[in-house]
C-alpha cells in the first residue's frame, strides 16, 4: 500500500456549459494567464503528499496528451482513456480496474478550485468512521449548485439545485476506500448513484473548507472570474 493516497482528476467531460467560449477546447485546458486552468489545479495539487495522479479522459484526449509532453508534470502523471462515457462514478471505476491504484484515494473534479488542505482531509478521514468523504464550502448562493445537509460530520441529505440563500456545497474534491466501487459497474453516475448509496449506509463524511476561495469553472462567468484573478 501507498504511504500517501493516488488522486484521480476528472478531466473527460464534453464541457458544453462553456461551449459558448471555449471553441471546443476541454474546460481543464483553457487559457489562465500564462498557463491553461489544469496547471493552477496540478500546482494545487502537488503541494500536497500525493503518490500517483491519474488524469481521467474522454473528450479529445489526444489534445491533453500533446498538453502533457510540454508540462513540467509530464512525469508525474499517468492518463486513463475512457473508450466510451461512462459517467463520473464510472470513469473513477475505470482507473480502478486499469492501475494499481491505493485503496484510499482522492478524486478531484478538473474544473474545480478550493483552498482544501489534502493532508489535513486524509488525516481527518483517518480518525473516522467513513467510506468516503466529501470536501465542502460555503456559498452565498446555492441555486447553481445544491447544497448539503449534515450533522457531526456525517452528510445525510443532499438538496436539489434551484433553492436559494447561503449553504454547504459540494466543491469536487473527494476521498474514497476503493472497495465502495465493487457493487458498481458499467455506466453509472458519481453523484446519482454512488454518494445517496453512501448516504443510505450512514458512512459519507463531510470535510469543511472555512472561508474558501472556491470557484466551479463550468460556466462562463466563473472561467473569466478566474482569467481575472490569475
Amino acid at each position: 500500500m501507498n504511504i500517501y493516497p493516488d488522486l484521480i482528476i476528472l478531466a473527460g467531460g464534453f464541457g458544453t456549459r462553456l461551449e459558448s467560449v471555449s471553441n471546443g477546447i476541454p474546460k481543464p485546458l483553457m487559457p489562465v494567464g500564462d498557463s491553461v486552468y489544469l496547471d493552477l489545479l496540478l500546482s494545487k495539487v502537488f503541494k500536497y503528499n500525493i503518490s500517483n495522479i491519474y488524469l481521467s479522459l474522454h473528450y479529445k484526449a489526444e489534445i491533453f496528451e500533446e498538453y502533457l509532453e510540454n508540462s513540467v508534470y509530464s512525469n508525474k502523471l499517468s492518463t486513463i482513456i475512457e473508450p466510451t462515457p461512462l459517467g463520473t462514478g464510472g470513469a473513477i471505476n475505470y482507473v480502478i480496474n486499469s492501475t494499481n491504484i491505493s485503496s484510499l484515494f482522492f478524486v478531484v473534479n478538473g474544473d474545480s478550485l478550493s483552498d482544501l488542505n489534502f493532508d489535513k482531509m486524509a488525516t481527518y478521514f483517518n480518525i473516522n468512521n467513513f467510506l468516503a468523504m466529501i470536501g465542502i464550502s460555503k456559498v452565498y448562493d446555492t441555486a447553481r449548485y445544491g447544497s448539503i445537509v449534515e450533522k457531526n460530520s456525517k452528510i445525510t441529505k443532499f438538496k436539489e439545485k434551484g433553492g436559494s440563500g447561503s449553504g454547504w456545497i459540494n466543491n469536487g474534491h473527494y476521498l474514497f476506500k476503493k472497495e465502495i466501487f465493487n457493487e458498481f459497474n458499467g455506466v453509472f453516475s458519481l453523484e446519482n448513484d454512488v454518494l445517496p448509496s453512501l448516504i443510505d449506509k450512514g458512512k459519507l463524511g463531510s470535510y469543511k473548507v472555512n472561508n474558501d476561495n472556491f470557484i466551479d469553472m463550468g460556466i462562463p462567468d466563473d472561467y473569466f472570474k478566474i482569467k481575472n484573478e490569475f
